[in-house]
């Protein structure tokens, strides 16, 4: 019997969660079962090195040489059209996008050449869809309902992200499948031993009244990492004879005003901005704890590394995600979203008591080792397009 051709598809390969976690299902899918092709409407971000060299890459923006337009919805078209023609050209038996911007495109064109698609929503739609929409939200948000109604299959990285998904768009009840995101453990491990050439951040490795945080994301208001910075800055004044140390791991468009809020706290010694990092899992492994602040989330790939890494964890309860990993607080701590004093309340017992963060690890790496690998995760996807397929064919 002959492969499955499965066409995956996103914006670009800058290095976000979603993008972190299709580089995981291309490395793992079978390729016995199925022959994976990417297609993205921009060939750009850090990530495309680290695609399998045996998956062939396709662009929008190389494919269609045509002048861009301004005129509203004209290179919306223009995208689903070239991928309506990728799809063909191709003789994809199935496609599979991921964030909901690249589903206005995809999903719209694979139900147009009859190519079966699923789609994945990657973070809760109530709290994550109006920030980054753009333009024309109420027509996205009802062109959203018609393709997820019309797709494959629907898929949400968490229980939260599918309910909350079902109510905003409008979709049956129970209509959408949780599919966790996967953590290759054994790459994130070997990762975590690569050493650190930073001497801002080992000089604090020996001395006894030191206490380093790390988190990472995108660098956007929704990340939550100005309330970090001030928490830091409370700390300070708490704990003036302790190191505090705080590595940020991103890139975005919010990195001017971090640093603007960096210098104005006069936190230059303690705060840095690093960028986007190959070697994260190492700082994750090498910190005291990891701090997730963010607003909303679907299923922070960095809170699961942190976890793999032995690292103990504080995130922000959002409304989907992090509870749901960390169990309610079973395997790491969690403290109210928006909210400084508390942020820094939960830090602080943590710099007051070494021993807390021995109360979550080990047991919380073989939490994440347990229910969230990325065998699991690749090995449900599989099965979910080859009954895509199945279906269509028969």
């Amino acid at each position: 019997m002959s492969r499955i051709k499965v066409v995956f598809s996103i914006g670009s390969m800058h290095g976000g969660g979603a993008e972190r976690q299709l580089v995981g299902l291309l490395r793992h899918i079978d390729r016995s079962r199925f022959e994976p092709f990417l297609y993205l409407v921009y060939g750009s971000g850090p990530l495309l090195a680290e695609i399998p060299e045996d998956i062939p890459i396709d662009t929008f923006e190389s494919r269609d040489t045509n002048r861009p337009t301004r005129f509203p919805g004209t290179m919306h078209r223009r995208r689903v059209d070239d991928m309506s023609r990728f799809l063909r050209q191709v003789r994809a038996d199935v496609s599979y996008d991921r964030t909901f911007l690249m589903t206005l495109i995809a999903a719209d064109a694979a139900q147009r050449v009859n190519v079966p698609n699923i789609s994945t929503i990657v973070t809760d739609p109530k709290y994550g869809f109006r920030p980054v929409a753009g333009r024309f939200q109420s027509v996205k948000r009802r062109r959203l309902r018609r393709l997820y109604t019309y797709s494959a299959c629907v898929v949400a990285n968490s229980s939260g992200a599918a309910r909350s998904a079902e109510s905003f768009y409008g979709l049956t009840p129970e209509s959408v499948t949780t599919l966790y995101n996967g953590v290759d453990i054994d790459s994130v491990i070997r990762q975590a031993t690569v050493k650190i050439d930073d001497d801002w951040w080992n000089a604090t490795a020996t001395a006894r009244q030191s206490f380093r945080i790390a988190t990472a994301g995108r660098l956007n208001r929704e990340k939550g990492f100005h309330l970090l910075i001030d928490a830091v800055a409370q700390l300070r004044n708490l704990n003036p004879d302790v190191n505090l140390r705080l590595a940020i791991l991103g890139e975005g468009q919010g990195r001017q005003d971090l640093e603007t809020q960096i210098s104005e706290l006069q936190l230059q010694n303690r705060v840095r901005l690093l960028g986007f990092r190959t070697d994260a899992p190492a700082w994750y492994r090498t910190a005291d704890l990891f701090v997730l602040p963010s607003f909303f989330e679907g299923m922070p790939n960095v809170l699961l590394e942190s976890m793999a890494c032995d690292t103990a964890v504080l995130s922000t309860d959002c409304p989907s995600g992090p509870a749901e990993i960390l169990q309610n607080g079973q395997f790491g701590a969690l403290c109210p979203i928006g909210n400084v004093n508390a942020l820094t309340t939960e830090i602080a017992k943590f710099v007051a008591d070494r021993s807390l963060a021995k109360r979550y690890t080990p047991a919380a790496s073989e939490h994440v080792r347990q229910n969230f690998s990325i065998s699991a995760t690749v090995g449900h996807l599989e099965n979910l397009l080859e009954d895509a397929s199945n279906t269509h064919r028969a």
